[in-house]
């Protein structure tokens, strides 16, 4: 081996962008427009950084909008979310009904009420771990809250471990799940229908089916990756799943089944679902459903196709929706980038976190 070095091939990295439909575009505007309303108040009163939980969750929303409307259709009945419950109405029947007269169209049992809950009155609160608006969130015996996938990828055995807040050890079973409101209010099978970047991800998984290589699709939500699994059993591409809340020797064997069953090409994977040291050399291709705010944790999840043993050419690509908070939150990445090299005082840091909002409400 002497004198001989293992070179890695660099990979072939992409963006994949993708457009609304009219139905989805329709939607995501009357959420963004709620959602800027309430942005716009909060600087007002000169308490951005004060509600900066209630903010993350207001963009939550609206990321996960780009996904796919049905992570953000939940079912309410305050008035004020009524006319996105017609454009809810609408992207379900595929934007074929004109917005008048919209109750002779709609059969009346025909669908559960879909409203965008107002987000405040169940406030999710910022976790801990991933710094993102929880999902899933469970409450810790010491009172915190934490997305549940975070905090068992946090462990070391399945059933207990510390708290990442308060270093306290805690079990399973002492969990509480924060009440919220089921995760899809209507049945998603019967309703299905593909967002943009489902449309423009099964494309490319259709074109690399021949070939035989394997793909894993990260997304940072697991509600996302629950709705990905209806458009590949539909189009036959088996997967195998791996997220933060199996325990390693389920891990493990997802992983082996992944790794050495070539009849199965997708894995599905949470950002997450972390755990160091995971060797995902078996897939050459991967697709990040969704932009993070932090590089860093979609660099990481590359990494673990794009290491030593892989030796194929890899190919990653981004999906990422134009026009919409997607676009902006890769301008600020950059910004972001710049600043970092930069030492900043505290007041710098609080300007620069309120812009940063700013230029994502614009």
């Amino acid at each position: 081996m002497a004198g001989q070095f293992l070179v890695l091939p660099p990979a072939d990295v992409q963006v994949i962008y993708c457009q609304l439909t009219e139905t989805e575009k329709d939607f995501y505007e009357a959420l963004f427009k709620k959602s800027k309303v309430k942005f716009d108040q909060f600087v007002e009163q000169g308490r951005v950084l004060h509600n900066y939980a209630s903010i993350l969750e207001l963009l939550l929303r609206l990321r996960q909008c780009c996904d796919h409307p049905f992570l953000v259709m939940s079912r309410g009945d305050t008035q004020e979310y009524s006319d996105l419950n017609k454009l809810a109405k609408r992207f379900l029947k595929g934007g074929q009904i004109a917005l008048e007269g919209e109750a002779t169209n709609v059969p009346s049992r025909a669908y559960i009420e879909e409203v965008v809950e107002e987000l405040s009155k169940g406030e999710k609160g910022e976790c801990p771990i991933c710094l993102e608006a929880c999902e899933d969130a469970v409450l810790t015996p010491c009172a915190h809250r934490l997305c549940r996938e975070c905090l068992l990828a946090s462990w070391r055995n399945a059933s207990s471990g510390l708290c990442p807040v308060c270093r306290k050890t805690i079990t399973r079973q002492e969990l509480i799940t924060v009440p919220t409101d089921s995760r899809f209010q209507m049945d998603i099978e019967k309703n299905w229908v593909e967002s943009s970047k489902i449309v423009a991800l099964l494309q490319e998984l259709e074109n690399l089916r021949s070939s035989g290589s394997k793909s894993i699709l990260f997304s940072q939500w697991t509600a996302f990756l629950d709705l990905l699994q209806i458009p590949l059993s539909r189009s036959n591409i088996s997967f195998v799943r791996l997220d933060g809340t199996l325990n390693q020797q389920q891990r493990e064997r997802v992983i082996k089944q992944f790794s050495e069953d070539d009849s199965i090409l997708v894995l599905l994977m949470s950002l997450k679902a972390g755990g160091v040291g995971i060797n995902l050399t078996a897939a050459s291709n991967a697709f990040v459903m969704d932009p993070w705010w932090n590089p860093a944790v979609e660099e990481q999840a590359v990494m673990r196709i794009h290491r030593i043993g892989q030796t194929k050419r890899v190919m990653i690509r981004r999906f990422i929706v134009k026009g919409t908070v997607e676009e902006r939150m890769e301008a600020v990445k950059a910004r972001k980038q710049l600043m970092i090299s930069g030492a900043l005082t505290d007041q710098e840091v609080r300007t620069a976190r309120i812009e940063e909002l700013k230029m994502l409400f614009t």
